[in-house]
């Protein structure tokens, strides 16, 4: 099947309705409405035909959109995958091809290149001709599966998994509505906190389908993270005030970045036994419930703190996510094996735990010191202690993380001797040293404010040495109101008085 259109449609831009098409001007139309117009005049079509031919025409730039400064904008700003080839694989498609002609006004040449990686972004397979503002036959073609044996095929993916560093991988279905109440439940509570996009997303998390539409299996996958033999070392660093206590997970390079590329590369596997497929990777960067999934895929049991566990693993491991519309056949779901332990709920340093299974994120020293912007609430700062940067309490009293094992992956060794830093060591990294250090580390995303702020609050937790004191003094006239603030509190709980002309 294969046809030419002219899509239009009447979409809301301001207080009234344009119709915008293809064939139209889309004259003021700024990155938001450029995102709304490709959204809901072009996405729907993509998997309704095997073939697509659209003609684009840039009348003038003052009277069409200005890819380069609108549509590019907003596609990015929506996390579109940066390639075009893999974003033809994950919309499935079964190719890419993006090509864009040269000519001979260079001034083209960067909304050229805009036309091409933003078209290819959406799915589009082929643009014969990109050139003085004109596009010109681009093509799509619809993902057709080759014949596969889905439990031979299942076996395959759990052995290319383990090739890639997984712990463990299963399967699940996409049926997860048992899970949707207990997921309004949380949200209405306002245990999500400021962290407005679970509320935005609502029931999405629950409905693979209805994120990712084609879904008809989910693969999950582990991968442990622990760095260190045992747990005695985490311990040590929390008994000692003037340590900075750093999640264990964070101490390596971001889990994001290496779990997307060997699901990635896991997926790119697939494709070759099967053919063309559609699929979508999932790393902690998306609504997706991982624990129900993963729970469903056989790879553990909720615990009472909320997080998967496993009897051979505990609670150490990070999840991941692959979306296919492959039918496969799904793994026996975990079954819990907490039993009558409650150990997580008591160690809580701020009783985030609510109740068993039930944690608010609003007094979690994870969301406080990670999700958390502004200034930390004056009633959980003794209690975060030297915690700088997440927490891992209800994991380092947990029984089962004694199966913990370390991890075999390299890109999780410890960085920069984050495992063994004081307060004061990092508290006098400038904001050059703060980016170089911790480049590609899952603590960059916070930035240097915010660490400033964490470790300030550290600094007044710690004994107050004199070294302690003459740390928070060097940063009491902080550039930042929120370090300042922090600073100041943190110097009062050491009775030092703070200059009067502030």
């Amino acid at each position: 099947m294969a046809f030419a259109f002219d899509l239009q449609e009447d979409f809301q831009i301001g207080l009234g309705n344009v119709r915008k098409g293809f064939f139209c001007p889309l004259h003021d139309t700024s990155a938001i409405a450029a995102k709304v117009f490709f959204q809901s005049c072009f996405q729907k079509f993509i998997r309704m035909s095997e073939s697509i031919k659209i003609k684009v025409i840039q009348r003038n730039s003052r009277n069409c959109i200005n890819f380069d400064q609108g549509v590019s904008r907003a596609f990015n700003a929506a996390g579109v995958p940066q390639t075009a080839q893999q974003a033809a694989r994950e919309r499935g498609f079964s190719r890419s091809q993006v090509a864009g002609e040269p000519d001979d006004q260079p001034r083209y040449e960067r909304w050229r290149k805009a036309c091409t990686e933003i078209l290819g972004g959406l799915g589009i397979s082929k643009i014969h001709k990109v050139c003085a503002g004109t596009i010109i036959g681009g093509v799509m073609q619809h993902t057709t599966h080759s014949s596969f044996d889905a439990a031979t095929l299942v076996k395959q993916i759990r052995e290319w998994g383990r090739e890639l560093g997984f712990s463990a991988v299963g399967i699940a279905g996409i049926e997860l509505a048992s899970a949707e109440q207990g997921l309004l439940d949380w949200l209405t509570a306002g245990f999500h906190g400021g962290m407005d996009y679970m509320a935005r997303h609502g029931l999405k998390r629950a409905r693979p389908a209805e994120l990712v539409p084609g879904t008809a299996s989910v693969i999950a996958v582990r991968m442990d993270y622990w760095p260190e033999p045992d747990l005695s070392e985490a311990r040590s660093v929390q008994a000692n005030g003037l340590r900075a206590a750093v999640s264990r997970y964070a101490l390596g390079r971001d889990y994001h970045k290496v779990l997307r590329n060997r699901l990635q590369q896991l997926a790119e596997r697939i494709g070759v036994a099967v053919g063309a497929y559609g699929y979508r990777v999932f790393v902690d960067s998306a609504p997706v419930l991982e624990a129900a999934l993963a729970t469903r895929a056989g790879l553990g049991w909720r615990g009472k703190h909320t997080l998967l566990l496993n009897r051979e693993a505990g609670s150490l491991f990070f999840l991941g996510e692959i979306y296919v519309d492959l039918t496969l056949p799904t793994d026996v779901e975990g079954a819990g094996h907490c039993g009558n332990c409650s150990a997580c709920l008591p160690a809580c340093p701020t009783q985030a735990i609510v109740a068993p299974y039930k944690l608010d994120a609003r007094r979690c020293i994870s969301y406080l010191t990670i999700e958390h912007a502004d200034s930390i609430p004056l009633e959980f700062r003794h209690l975060i202690g030297n915690r700088v940067y997440g927490c891992d309490d209800c994991q380092l009293v947990c029984p089962w993380n004694r199966f913990a094992r370390p991890t075999q992956e390299p890109d999780f060794a410890v960085r920069n001797g984050l495992d063994r830093a004081t307060l004061v060591e990092l508290f006098a990294w400038t904001e050059e040293e703060f980016k170089t250090r911790l480049a590609g580390s899952a603590i960059y995303r916070i930035g240097h404010e915010r660490w400033l702020r964490n470790l300030a609050v550290g600094l007044g937790n710690a004994p107050g040495t004199a070294e302690v004191i003459a740390a928070l003094q060097a940063r009491a006239e902080d550039a930042s109101a929120l370090v300042r603030e922090h600073v100041a509190w943190a110097l009062a709980q050491h009775a030092v008085k703070q200059p009067e002309n502030r």
